[in-house]
């Protein structure tokens, strides 16, 4: 019976995990995975969190069927077992064991021999004394052999260790602004591997193997995917939520990552009030002389459907001013465990330009994201539409760009609009397309 750190019974513990994995590629409906695509453990991913309500991450599913590679092979804790077992039809993990141990046990039981019938005496030459000592000196050491090479199997087994596997969750991932989460990872057994949470909202942590508990000051509301790194390759995601009554403003000056500067603004998109002044921002600590940001944030669980959906709102980016030269808009809308987020800026700035719809990434310094370059500064409408993860962007109504992602957002947890200088919203919505639900903060 295999225990639950795996230390006893460890010649059986791959044995059955690889037996698991060829009943969840079956059940998957591929059975042969090393021909699997990053989109088939995403959708992998997917089907055990609907199945399950257990979350296993694409790079987790990748690491037990062996795409990525490491110096000992992975062995998932329990709870990942047992999703598992439980997508393939057994109760737990101790169930699917004790069904393969039966099986194989009652498929290598000997069969009943039928009764011996000798057949006709034959006259056979047997072999002489002299011939005797011959026959034992030959098989005897080949004997002795065989024993000596099961032995040092068993041994190597014995030696052997299973690599624990890594965990990282966040003790309280739900705040409201600003939220110190505590994050838990244990435990790390390669010395030779750097690891690095990347907390989701541009900073970063290296860990070390004497701790185990690390903290993190989020300034800003939001959803925040922090992601675990081993030599910089994702291995695990937490998330961590900071929710708002209604829309709130924070700026943030450039190149200064030590502070924040909340804006207090109570009728903020009421009376027709649509933008924050650089009197008001001024007043919040902000110098107004140098590049600044502002973000207008509504962070809250809403029942819209993040993969069809329609967001449409009418925007001012800011005048040129000092510090302001690329006159920027951002648009970001989280989801469960993923967002979508693009930039529209100046033609000549679009060096700097970022775009994600969900896994889908692209980066301007490597991809050619000249069709978001406009120039906003006397208005224009911007449009996010999602159809069945079909996602098209509209900037005055003209389609720009249109991909297909795999991983869903599923529902929507808030939006983010973020301007370089003095932007102003002038109407914004946000609908379901199936349902009509309309988001909370619509105007």
């Amino acid at each position: 019976m295999i225990t639950e750190n795996g230390q006893a019974g460890k010649a059986e513990v791959f044995h059955y995990l690889d037996v698991c994995c060829r009943q969840v590629s079956n059940a998957y409906g591929s059975p042969d995975w090393d021909k699997w695509t990053n989109g088939d453990y995403i959708s992998l991913s997917n089907i055990l969190f609907k199945q399950t309500r257990v979350r296993i991450s694409p790079n987790t599913l990748k690491r037990i069927f062996g795409k990525i590679k490491t110096d000992s092979r992975y062995y998932p804790q329990k709870a990942t077992r047992d999703a598992l077992a439980l997508y393939t039809g057994y109760h737990d993990w101790d169930h699917f064991v004790q069904v393969q141990e039966w099986t194989e046990r009652n498929a290598t039981r000997p069969a009943e021999l039928p009764a011996y019938t000798p057949p006709p005496a034959l006259v056979a030459e047997l072999p002489t004394s002299s011939q005797r000592p011959v026959l034992k000196r030959f098989w005897l050491p080949g004997a002795v052999m065989f024993l000596l090479v099961v032995l040092a199997f068993v041994w190597w087994q014995q030696r052997r260790e299973i690599p624990e596997p890594i965990q990282f969750v966040c003790r309280n991932p739900l705040g409201e602004n600003p939220h110190s989460a505590v994050f838990q990872v244990s435990p790390i057994r390669d010395p030779s591997a750097q690891y690095t949470i990347q907390f989701g909202d541009g900073k970063r942590e290296n860990l070390n193997q004497d701790d185990s508990v690390y903290t993190h000051y989020y300034e800003r509301p939001g959803r925040y995917f922090a992601i675990l790194q081993r030599n910089d390759e994702n291995i695990d995601t937490a998330t961590v939520y900071l929710q708002t009554k209604g829309w709130t403003v924070t700026a943030n000056m450039m190149h200064d990552t030590s502070r924040v500067y909340p804006i207090e603004a109570p009728d903020l998109f009421a009376d027709k009030r649509r933008s924050i002044s650089a009197m008001e921002a001024a007043r919040a600590g902000v110098d107004t002389n140098r590049t600044f940001f502002m973000e207008f944030i509504n962070s809250h669980p809403t029942g819209i459907d993040g993969d069809n959906f329609e967001l449409k709102t009418q925007v001012k980016t800011s005048p040129d001013r000092a510090g302001v030269r690329c006159s920027q808009i951002g648009l970001t809308v989280w989801g469960e465990s993923s967002q979508h987020t693009f930039d529209v800026m100046k033609p000549g700035c679009v060096h700097w330009i970022n775009l994600q719809t969900s896994e889908v990434a692209k980066k301007s310094h490597r991809d050619d994201l000249s069709f978001l370059g406009a120039d906003l500064r006397q208005g224009g409408v911007l449009t996010l539409r999602v159809v069945n993860k079909q996602a098209s962007i509209f900037i005055n109504g003209r389609k720009v760009y249109e991909t297909h992602y795999t991983q869903p957002l599923a529902r929507i947890y808030g939006v983010k609009i973020r301007f370089a200088g003095i932007g102003t919203i002038n109407t914004f919505s946000l609908k379901d397309l199936k349902s009509g639900q309309v988001f909370d903060g619509s105007f």
